[in-house]
């Protein structure tokens, strides 16, 4: 048993200091980001005043004009096997025990890049793009995370392709069956969603701060349902 197990035994105590860790480091994040201007700056080096494609000179440069065209595939594919393994699991095709941690992989997919990023912040937070604003040729000004102008006035905030690349983490609900698959698959998630969120950054998509906060939002989705909804953990220690 480790450490954090040990002092914390409840799983849905776990569940929520996760959380908090997780929202703790978005907002650090953030403001180090904002503070010392990282967020432009970053968002600049792929800016050429003059260049093609409005200055974003590299947009449909490979792979990040494969990754902007094709990028969510692997993560709805994921989402579809998840479904169709918890229907096997439902008709007594596989083990039962798989249903919850499938589950986990689905409603990922719906609740976080579906339902919050893309339904919800996209549309009401109103962060316009770096492509939109004056200092990379648009017509609009720079807002931080911090500075929302609501609906209508950008779709920056945050990352829908980032967030779906990001979901693939979910896959470590499976960690209590298959450890190292799961291990394997958290990685390759965060992995991916981080050269997703370069792919949009380089085509004046987003800014480094909408990378980062698709991706604590997507594993606040994936903690949330892990320990509290299905409570997979209870659920183990229950069946040893």
């Amino acid at each position: 048993m480790t450490l954090f197990k040990m002092l914390f035994p409840q799983p849905r105590v776990r569940g929520l200091l996760v959380i908090f860790a997780l929202v703790s480091f978005g907002l650090a994040s953030t403001a180090f980001l904002e503070i010392y201007a990282k967020d432009l700056e970053w968002t600049a080096g792929f800016y050429s005043p003059g260049g093609s494609n409005d200055g974003w000179v590299q947009a449909r440069y490979k792979p990040w004009g494969l990754i902007y065209e094709y990028g969510e595939i692997p993560g709805i594919a994921v989402a579809i096997g998840a479904l169709i393994l918890f229907v096997g699991s439902s008709l007594g095709k596989a083990s039962a025990r798989y249903k919850k941690p499938c589950l986990v992989v689905v409603l990922t997919v719906i609740i976080g890049p579906g339902i919050l990023v893309n339904g919800l912040l996209k549309n009401c937070w109103g962060r316009p793009r770096p492509i939109d604003i004056t200092a990379f040729g648009g017509t609009k000004e720079y807002r931080n995370v911090f500075q929302p102008g609501g609906p209508g006035e950008g779709k920056s905030f945050t990352c829908g392709h980032c967030a779906i690349a990001f979901s693939i983490s979910a896959v470590g609900a499976f960690f209590p069956y298959f450890p190292s698959l799961s291990i394997v698959c958290l990685g390759s998630g965060i992995a991916y969603g981080i050269i997703t969120g370069v792919a949009r950054i380089a085509q004046g998509g987003h800014f480094p701060t909408d990378v980062l906060w698709s991706g604590v939002v997507v594993f606040i989705t994936i903690a949330f349902l892990y320990y509290v909804v299905f409570r997979i953990p209870d659920e183990v220690q229950d069946s040893e």
